[in-house]
């Protein structure tokens, strides 16, 4: 029996991961970050924290006997694909990327930029309410817009103060529907929207905006390690075949 490590921490790699578990000649073990203190967990093994880099995770693939490797982790989760590419490199154990492709301008157009210094200079002239639909980990980019009021969107309250004066923090869980991003749009008044490029099925706030006419300013994803990507289940299911 193969040892599969599924770095995880997104709905797509948890389902991916009771997938997985369900093949006969494969053990599952399913690592996540440990960020989120309710995540969402398949019935398999599961490992909660980080591997301490590159050698680290080096040292766990050894310990843990482990054949094959599937980062699935967010799109925009660039130093763990960097680190997991370099250890399965290192420890000559085959990988995969499994990810989302990323959404394209089509019926929603945007602002493309390439990273939250961008989206941030954009900001200065597309008015003064801003939805920063972007997390809470990423927000110390527009503290200098002091004169802007943002809102802040979190599944849970986050572990460091948010740096930006002037701010309200809205904690629900998605998925959410157009309609009720319309009626947050609207009723927050909101000048801009500023999104990560997480890709899949086009996100409701995105044609909630576009319809109501508000800019969006889009941060697309980071380029991705060399290696092997496949964006459906189905596909990886049977490249572990």
């Amino acid at each position: 029996m193969k040892r599969l490590l599924i770095l995880g921490g997104t709905g797509d790699a948890a389902k991916l991961a009771r997938e997985a578990s369900q093949m006969s000649d494969l053990e599952v073990v399913y690592s996540l970050a440990g960020r989120t203190r309710n995540p969402n967990l398949p019935e398999c093994k599961v490992r909660i924290g980080g591997f301490g880099g590159v050698d680290g995770l080096v040292s766990y693939l050894s310990e843990a006997e482990i054949d094959l490797v599937i980062d699935a982790t967010h799109p925009f989760a660039r130093a763990m694909a960097q680190h997991a590419a370099e250890a399965c490199v290192q420890a000559n154990i085959p990988r995969l990327k499994f990810c989302r492709p990323a959404w394209r301008q089509g019926d929603v157009s945007w602002i493309s930029v390439v990273d939250y210094a961008g989206a941030a200079e954009y900001l200065k002239e597309l008015g003064d309410r801003i939805f920063l639909s972007i997390g809470t980990r990423d927000l110390k980019a527009f503290s200098s817009l002091t004169e802007k009021w943002f809102l802040i969107r979190a599944v849970e309250q986050p572990a460091m103060p948010i740096p930006l004066d002037n701010h309200e923090l809205l904690l629900e869980r998605g998925p959410f529907d157009e309609a009720h991003e319309r009626t947050l749009l609207v009723t927050c008044q909101i000048d801009a929207l500023v999104s990560k490029n997480s890709g899949g099925a086009m996100a409701a706030k995105l044609t909630a905006a576009h319809d109501l006419g508000i800019p969006i300013v889009m941060i697309e994803q980071p380029d991705l390690p060399e290696g092997k990507v496949l964006d459906r289940i189905e596909d990886v299911l049977e490249w572990l075949q």
